[in-house]
């Protein structure tokens, strides 16, 4: 039932005027067209996400460690990137823009990688560009690369193509990181 009235208020704030138009026409014609499209967006549409069932997943005191602007010392940074990633994969997948989407973290031995996934040929990607657009993007004074650079890891950003299945990695050494 809630996953039908989550439904309901994406097609409602996506569509509102066309309803609203329908609806003036007549009030069966738009209920008629509510319908349609709901039906559509149950069964074509991505679940939305409710912020509220971020509770379900995570503990009050998981997310306040999580969304801290400074860095709580009694949480260790492997423990920190954990809960960071594995909050950041709750979200995902999440459209970066129009030809990119955010797929989800993780944390290996040595690296944190942010998983993307690229409708563009990789052929016409230039390394150095998205590397140094990615560059400027890093804010060393967050918690997350502080934490990071504390633990020696690398962040790596990995991009898959997804007709060829291409990957390619842009890497960021802790070091790399406090100098962006």
């Amino acid at each position: 039932m809630k996953r039908v009235f989550l439904h309901s208020k994406k097609v409602i704030a996506n569509h509102w005027f066309i309803l609203l138009l329908a609806g003036s026409v007549s009030f069966v014609f738009g209920i008629g067209l509510f319908i349609i499209l709901l039906v559509y967006s149950l069964m074509f549409g991505k679940d939305p996400v409710d912020v509220n069932d971020v509770l379900d997943k995570f503990t009050e005191e998981e997310l306040a460690i999580v969304l801290a602007d400074t860095v709580d010392e009694n949480v260790s940074d492997e423990e920190y990137l954990q809960l960071l990633a594995r909050y950041q994969s709750y979200f995902c997948p999440k459209k970066v823009d129009y030809m990119t989407t955010w797929l989800g973290a993780e944390v290996t031995k040595d690296s944190y990688i942010l998983y993307y996934e690229v409708k563009k040929n990789f052929d016409s990607i230039v390394e150095e560009n998205l590397r140094e657009n990615i560059r400027s993007q890093i804010n060393k004074s967050s918690v997350q690369a502080i934490r990071l650079a504390r633990s020696n890891m690398n962040m790596i950003f990995r991009y898959t193509d997804r007709k060829s299945g291409k990957t390619l990695d842009i890497a960021f050494t802790s070091k790399e990181l406090m100098a962006a």
